[in-house]
């Protein structure tokens, strides 16, 4: 079963991580964490340990990425 594991941000589009986590709320169920790299905020919604194989990205706005895992029975 895939499902979210994690909502990325660029730095781009937001300036903060409030604003990061503002923008992320219209696609994330819940915010597990919060991380940042260079030029991303990954808002995580689960913690990578639920998920088994590769995961998937998929562009959801400019600037805006939701990567998707395959769940852990």
């Amino acid at each position: 079963m895939r499902i979210k594991q994690s909502i990325l941000v660029s730095k781009k589009i937001a300036k903060s991580r409030e604003e990061a986590k503002r923008i992320a709320r219209k696609y994330a169920d819940r915010i597990y964490t919060i991380r940042e790299t260079e030029n991303y905020y990954r808002i995580r919604q689960r913690p990578p340990e639920d998920f088994k194989g590769g995961y998937r990205t998929q562009k959801v706005a400019n600037g805006i990425y939701i990567v998707w895992g395959n769940l852990k029975k």
